[in-house]
């Protein structure tokens, strides 16, 4: 009860503080919905086309509903903004990584632990470790991120590997307008978060440098987390049609983890040390007729753990695509990129052979190509094929087709077949004594078929089923030629279904309100994939003053795959409410408002235990 009246009355005295500052707002500016006829949507900075032309599943999360939804990272928010998404998250703040790291991402019954599964991009290129293949969400942070991109269901054909359950891209856009931004956050469990943004404009682009600070005690022993973002770089224009940009970041990071419990008598941890750079240089053309993107792109990691492993990984890759509007009916997008990658790991504390110290490398070439064509009345087919080779070697023709109808000027149906593929990881091949040099690339195929209906400007509904099948999984099994004792193969399968529904409502024009349920079927892969979940955000703005409330129960939950390690169900309540005032932007994060008591990591000797109520307060100024 002390607690409902905490939040009841800071909500009251901001909202006392807005009616005494401004008159109320006419329209809410999140949870926004597109017009169909009218919007042009551009996907994952690879091509381009009308919001009616979309064949399949595809959602935005802007910066300011991020904002409003995450603590320190943008993937946070695609946890309770996309019905079947669901993110291992166990901390305050901070993810880590290896075996008993979080932050991985399943969507639609695809992304796996190690998440290898889902395709993450920053600026529409690939993002992950070039050793164990995963992304690293403690690098994406939330500083000038633009919006973030969720395109579900496999999307091998045009961003290649890993593109299983599908791709996240997370677009970074510094604001030119603010020459100075400043934000400072604390709370519970001696939580800080400091940042700094400094921003020279010149000729509708400029210079941005950026700085971040961010740590916790965490909720329990062994849980803190600290970290440094820097970030920089620059955009300009070249002339009407060609823009150049440049963007570079370094964060080290340093975090620990109770998991191994018994196993851990000494309470050393599971602490490591990491440090990451990334950097793209992008050329951007837009004409009339033909636009496009050419990048080149590097990703650099260190990665030192508490049992004496240690790794050092990179990527390289070069990647294009242009796309040719031929006619009002037909358009072409042709696209290619190049990908260099590997690593080396090393353990100095365990006896030869146990580690694979040999560096290894990779290359990986793809050509693809995607046509539109909607000559017919209200109808739009597409078609698309990627060819790639791998030096493993491996090759792959990666298919998509995909039908869309409008039967209405504000319903849509559509409809598509879409093939996925992942390589198998140097971990997975090389590193440690079950690995396999001999495997082979997981597949997917899936179906989809749906509807999107919208009415009264802001209210809309999107209802999508899917199939997937999926084989070649690569998984520990018995070795017939022991030792090892267990080794890696390619030996599951799985058919797997489920059901989407998502509604978006403006019952006001101050208050916009998203509700969302998914259904899952996952076969045997049902690590992290739960059957149920039941999502739901409202956003209301007074004037200055804004809450957002986000909530999810989440049902059959399981932490490993054959229904083995059920977890229990749980409902999570966020609260945030903030007051915009004289230039800066006042904030409460209230978190998990009803103080349930979950897990959602358990093993044979730890239950690792959710964060309980918490709360976060602070301020963001820009001049």
């Amino acid at each position: 009860m002390k607690r409902i009246i905490l939040i009841l009355t800071l909500s009251i005295v901001c909202w006392n503080i807005g009616l005494a500052n401004e008159p109320p707002s006419l329209q809410v500016d999140t949870l926004k919905i597109y017009d169909l006829a009218d919007t042009i949507v551009v996907i994952a900075n690879r091509f381009e086309l009308p919001l009616k032309h979309l064949t399949y599943t595809h959602q935005v999360v802007d910066r300011a509903e991020m904002l409003a939804l995450s603590k320190h990272s943008a993937l946070e928010a695609v946890d309770f903004v996309y019905p079947s998404a669901y993110t291992v998250d166990k901390k305050i703040i901070g993810y880590g990584v290896g075996a008993e790291g979080g932050g991985s991402i399943n969507i639609r019954g695809q992304g796996g632990k190690p998440n290898t599964g889902l395709l993450v991009l920053i600026n529409g290129h690939p993002d992950f470790m070039g050793i164990f293949g995963h992304p690293l969400p403690d690098v994406y942070g939330t500083d000038d991120i633009q919006q973030v991109e969720i395109l579900s269901g496999p999307a091998s054909t045009v961003f290649g590997s890993q593109a299983m359950g599908g791709i996240i891209n997370i677009n970074t856009h510094p604001d030119f307008e603010k020459s100075i931004r400043i934000s400072a956050e604390a709370g519970s469990y001696r939580t800080y978060n400091t940042g700094l943004n400094l921003t020279h404009a010149i000729d509708q682009g400029g210079l941005f440098l950026s700085g971040r600070y961010q740590q916790t005690g965490g909720h329990t022993d062994q849980t803190d987390f600290k970290s440094v973002h820097l970030m920089g770089g620059f955009e300009f224009p070249l002339n009407a049609v060609w823009r150049i940009s440049g963007h570079t970041r370094y964060v080290p990071y340093e975090f620990d983890d109770p998991a191994r419990g018994e196993n851990d008598p000494a309470g050393l941890g599971t602490y490591g040390k990491i440090r990451r750079g990334t950097g793209e240089l992008i050329l951007e053309n837009q004409g009339t007729a033909i636009h496009g993107s050419s990048q080149v792109y590097g990703n650099l990691g260190h990665h030192r753990f508490y049992d004496g492993f240690e790794s050092r990984d990179f990527t390289y890759g070069v990647s294009s695509y242009q796309q040719w509007t031929i006619s009002d009916i037909f358009n072409l997008s042709l696209g290619g990129d190049f990908m260099y990658y590997g690593g080396q790991g090393q353990n100095t504390l365990v006896p030869p052979g146990v580690v694979n110290d040999q560096s290894h490398t990779f290359n990986s070439l793809g050509l693809y190509s995607l046509v539109f064509y909607s000559g017919l009345s209200g109808t739009t087919v597409k078609f698309g094929l990627r060819y790639q080779y791998h030096s493993l070697p491996l090759n792959n023709l990666a298919p998509v087709f995909g039908i869309t109808y409008n039967l209405l000027t504000n319903l849509r149906l559509y409809g598509n077949y879409q093939f996925g593929f992942r390589y198998p990881t140097m971990n997975e091949l090389y590193l440690f004594p079950p690995a396999n040099p001999d495997l082979e690339d997981e597949r997917i195929r899936s179906v989809e078929g749906g509807l999107w209906y919208y009415w009264a400007g802001q209210n809309a509904l999107r209802l999508s089923y899917y199939q997937n099948d999926v084989d070649n999984i690569i998984l520990l099994t018995p070795n017939p030629s022991p030792p090892p004792p267990m080794q890696y193969s390619n030996s599951g399968k799985a058919k797997q279904h489920g059901l989407e529904i998502q509604l978006n409502l403006a019952p006001l024009s101050d208050l916009g309100i998203q509700i969302s349920y998914s259904y899952l079927d996952p076969d045997d892969i049902t690590a992290y994939n739960p059957k149920n979940q039941f999502k739901y955000i409202g956003i209301y703005r007074y004037g200055p003053f804004k809450i957002t409330l986000s909530g999810k129960y989440v049902a059959d939950l399981y932490g490993s795959n054959n229904y083995e390690m059920p977890l229990p169900d749980y409902h999570l309540l966020n609260l945030t409410s903030s007051l915009e005032i004289s230039g800066a932007e006042i904030y409460i994060k209230f978190q998990n408002i009803l103080d349930r008591k979950y897990f959602v990591y358990i093993t044979d000797s730890y239950e690792y235990p959710a964060p309980g109520f918490h709360m976060l307060a602070g301020f963001r100024w820009g001049l």
